[in-house]
């Protein structure tokens, strides 16, 4: 049996999700390095089904971090590394501009682990995140909940009709 009009209707919104959870990154400004905007793709492996890949930080920008707990040294610190070279940030000691040396960004990549550790991460959306993941699922599930119904339905009349004759 084929479900051809269900397979399209699910394909058109794999990437519909895939275009506005770009889309939603760039509106909240958390799109920093870009990383996480490109790591996201559907996947349409199973038959009938889609998921959304992303890196694993992507729960963090939704959700947010909360105060209490450092992120983990030194393995996420490269993360924080990555971010500090990609926004060129500038980094100070005393109010005098200093080298970016390798011990400086390290340094550097420390004192913000331990500051969303003491605060939690995105002061903006109060330390509670961008709720991209909700927003974005909220924003297209009822219309595409009508639409996954609909083309089922024409895949299933289609059936029925091809097995009557």
């Amino acid at each position: 049996m084929s479900y051809n009009n269900l397979q399209e209707t699910l394909e058109k919104y794999a990437k519909a999700y895939t275009v506005q959870f770009k889309s939603q990154l760039r509106k909240d400004n958390t799109y920093a390095s870009g990383d996480l905007a490109n790591s996201i793709k559907p996947d349409l492996s199973l038959k009938n089904e889609f998921s959304i890949l992303a890196l694993d930080y992507i729960e963090q920008v939704s959700e947010g971090r909360r105060a209490g707990k450092m992120p983990p040294w030194p393995p996420r610190s490269f993360r924080i590394l990555d971010w500090i070279k990609k926004k060129n940030i500038i980094i100070k000691k005393k109010g005098k501009v200093v080298s970016p040396s390798p011990n400086n960004l390290k340094s550097l990549a420390y004192v913000i682990a331990r500051s969303i550790g003491s605060r939690g991460a995105i002061k903006r959306f109060g330390y509670k995140g961008s709720n991209i993941i909700d927003f974005v699922y909220n924003s297209l599930s009822k219309q595409m909940g009508d639409e996954i119904f609909e083309s089922y339905k024409q895949d299933l009349e289609k059936i029925l009709k091809e097995q009557i004759k």
